[in-house]
């Protein structure tokens, strides 16, 4: 799925692409934020503090795009993927890729110099995609890689919730919803001081943003004759600037709250809907509005970081701190009263992920992506 230039025609959704896009952007700018200290101005200081909401855009897409040929084949009468197909095509996408990143982090040592680092627990944990499951394990050789367990957990899981969500989509993606809410909840109750951290950043607490993307989906494949009329474009974009608006509003929340303990997850008990939500009208909204808005998302830029987005988000943690641990830009005294060395070191690092992530896009991932299996896996 990605590049629109007309509603439902078979080409890719591009507003998805430009999405996915800026969730990269903003995983990237808080990574680097994080070490360079370089302030934007002050009006915009709480974008890279709570850049971390890029993940939670990641999985609202993943909810989106991997229910979309579904959707659309159920509103169409036509036969589904197959489940074969489906698990093949996800497992080309995510593994050949992650395991590429894991040696390398090996190779440079880098892995070896997390803490708690242990390589066989680490090295078992992550293979498995359970990692996020062991709070030893968590951040061990990539910090990054814990939302992949996320992703490959959902995926695992998929097949059970598109049983469900076929026959009644409101209803099981209200489930998801609840049983996001009561995972943290409840966490926040009883561990608050121990395992809210990291047993909040698992599959449970962030199935409801999955199921925001679903919804989307969902809408989006279910009545094509009622969304493409005149009233419904002139309205979309508004619909999607409202969901921009929500989301600003939500983060500059978040931001406010930053003083807090474990401010992040805190907030987001009970708030995480809300940011699926403004993300299903930004999706929605933009998917359905007129080519003049669309080209806001769905340009050259955007779809360019889309398509290295996955090694961009796997690689650009490892490059920022590989750069400081071994004083590239070199510095004197402390740094971070050098605005000069933050601009370059914040430019170089960003260069650095995204040419890492250029080569191994190109060299790896889309070779690997072009394996296909025989007719007969593709159906039923």
């Amino acid at each position: 799925m990605a590049a629109s230039g007309g509603l439902h025609e078979p080409r890719r959704l591009g507003v998805l692409d430009g999405l996915r896009g800026i969730a990269v952007l903003l995983v990237l700018w808080y990574h680097i934020w994080e070490i360079s200290w370089l302030q934007p101005p002050d009006a915009l200081v709480f974008i890279p503090a709570t850049g971390f909401s890029g993940v939670t855009l990641f999985f609202f897409l993943s909810g989106f795009v991997i229910s979309y040929p579904f959707t659309r084949a159920r509103a169409a009468g036509a036969p589904s993927p197959s489940w074969g197909y489906f698990f093949w095509r996800r497992s080309l996408k995510i593994v050949p890729s992650y395991v590429l990143s894991i040696a390398f982090a090996y190779s440079i040592g880098y892995a070896q110099q997390q803490p708690n680092a242990s390589p066989a627990p680490d090295l078992a944990t992550h293979l498995l995609f359970i990692h996020t499951w062991f709070p030893d394990r968590f951040g061990t050789i990539n910090g990054v890689l814990w939302t992949l367990a996320v992703e490959v957990e959902f995926y695992c899981l998929f097949p059970l919730v598109w049983w469900c969500f076929k026959r009644r989509p409101l209803v099981t993606a209200g489930a998801m919803i609840v049983i996001a809410l009561l995972w943290r909840s409840a966490l926040a109750s009883c561990c608050y001081s121990t395992l809210f951290t990291p047993y909040e950043e698992n599959l449970p607490g962030y199935l409801d943003i999955f199921a925001f993307g679903m919804l989307a989906s969902y809408a989006f494949a279910a009545w094509p004759q009622r969304w493409n009329t005149p009233a419904v474009r002139r309205i979309a974009p508004l619909v999607a600037a409202g969901g921009i608006a929500l989301f600003v509003l939500l983060m500059q929340s978040l931001y406010a709250y930053r003083f807090a303990d474990q401010w992040a997850g805190v907030w987001q008990i009970d708030r995480r809907p809300l940011i699926g939500a403004a993300f299903f009208l930004i999706a929605l909204g933009s998917l359905l509005a007129p080519r003049w808005w669309q080209i806001l998302l769905d340009n050259p830029p955007l779809r360019y970081l889309a398509a290295i987005s996955y090694n961009l988000y796997l690689y650009h943690q490892m490059a920022a701190r590989e750069l400081l641990a071994h004083a590239i830009p070199p510095y004197r005294g402390d740094p971070y009263y050098d605005p000069q060395w933050q601009a370059r070191y914040s430019a170089l690092a960003a260069v650095l992920s995204i040419a890492i992530a250029t080569v191994t896009t190109d060299l790896v991932e889309r070779p690997i992506l072009q394996l296909r299996l025989k007719n007969a896996l593709r159906k039923r």
